[in-house]
């Protein structure tokens, strides 16, 4: 039993941390037995508790102890059955309840759903347009290369062409159907006259595509907010999503450490209870069987009485203290399961019982279901 070994941790020393030492040495560790708890001990304890489910702490204590030794050792003489079967089964070590076990499953599942990584929702179109926009060249009109520019050329042109052809057929039908240099050079003027009105536009077809240019960038820096947008409320989801995770979990944790340690501390109370009970019915018991020896011997002293000058003795009966003592000795034997002890210890004294104190004791057996006389 646990209560038979000292508790012993690191930096004790003597023949309690070598008996520790061989005790784990036959579980499959490697020890010096040198009688020293130091650091390779106390490595070996919390590994031997960690394997096991004891509370872990690198102390040989109770608990340590008990499981180390296992159900050999014997129960001390005196101890109950039922007090030295409930501490033997305690001694095995900490076993969580169904309650810790349903609360440690239960975080444990929490944690493995525990959320993806954020996966970007729009991560290749907001690439795609930031390049497009910081790649726009800088803005530069030229009118060969704007379409606008291009039709008002065209039309300028024939409407150029056209007044020159109007200008030429007028002087042609004043002069009788022939050309003259003035009517080319009033024809000339015409088509001139209409590009240096197309001319005139120019700055004007450049503000208008200096406008074109600067909504075709605003309105891809708008397009680039909105998908912005849309992955910042993604990733806020995502994030709000793993919070609650987190705050879920921390709930979970607590409440498997809580049971836990409520579980932990009833085991440690009714370890020390049984271990308390067991120590004080082996002195109950120790005591009853030092004070029954002693009030025997003293009665035994004088039972040589003669009878009728015969010369011949006999033996006294008992006295009534002497077999109350001899009946709670017998008593803590039979509670204990020891019925073998208690039998020889009554028929050491039955044929000193009168009948009254036989019948108590064959009534104290039978109430443990034995026979006085086996």
């Amino acid at each position: 039993m646990a209560s038979t070994y000292q508790q012993v941790s690191y930096g004790s020393r003597g023949q309690a941390v070598r008996q520790l030492q061989a005790a784990l040495n036959s579980k499959g560790y490697h020890l010096d037995e040198d009688g020293i708890f130091g650091e390779k001990t106390r490595a070996a304890v919390w590994d031997y508790q960690q394997k096991n489910h004891l509370q872990l702490d690198g102390i040989a204590g109770s608990e340590t102890w008990g499981h180390l030794m296992g159900s050999a050792s014997a129960a001390p003489s005196g101890v109950s059955e039922d007090t030295a079967a409930r501490l033997a089964r305690l001694e095995e070590g900490y076993v969580p309840s169904e309650q810790v076990q349903a609360a440690r499953a239960a975080y444990e599942a929490l944690y493995a759903a525990r959320p993806g990584a954020y996966e970007p929702s729009f991560a290749q179109e907001l690439a795609a347009l930031y390049d497009q926009i910081s790649s726009r060249p800088s803005f530069q009109y030229d009118p060969t290369r704007d379409v606008t520019y291009q039709r008002y050329a065209a039309d300028y042109q024939r409407r150029g062409r056209s007044a020159m052809e109007d200008t030429l057929g007028r002087s042609a039908a004043l002069t009788g159907g022939y050309d003259s240099s003035y009517a080319l050079a009033a024809g000339q003027q015409a088509y001139g006259r209409q590009l240096s009105e197309l001319a005139d536009r120019i700055p004007q077809l450049a503000e208008s595509a200096r406008r074109r240019y600067e909504g075709e960038g605003e309105a891809l820096l708008k397009r680039y907010q909105l998908l912005q947008k849309q992955e910042d409320a993604a990733y806020d989801r995502w994030n709000d999503e793993v919070s609650r995770w987190r705050q879920t979990l921390e709930i979970a944790r607590k409440a498997a450490e809580g049971a836990e340690s409520a579980d932990r501390s009833g085991y440690q109370a009714a370890l020390k209870h049984y271990t308390d009970k067991a120590k004080a019915e082996q002195r109950a018991a120790e005591a009853a069987a030092k004070l029954a020896a002693s009030q025997a011997k003293a009665s035994s002293g004088s039972t040589g009485r003669s009878s009728g000058g015969s010369g011949k003795t006999r033996k006294a009966s008992l006295s009534s203290t002497a077999a109350e003592s001899l009946e709670r000795t017998v008593g803590a034997y039979l509670a204990a399961g020891q019925s073998a002890a208690a039998g020889a210890l009554a028929a050491q004294y039955a044929r000193r019982m009168t009948p009254a104190q036989r019948r108590k004791f064959e009534d104290l057996f039978g109430k443990y279901g034995r026979n006085m006389t086996r």
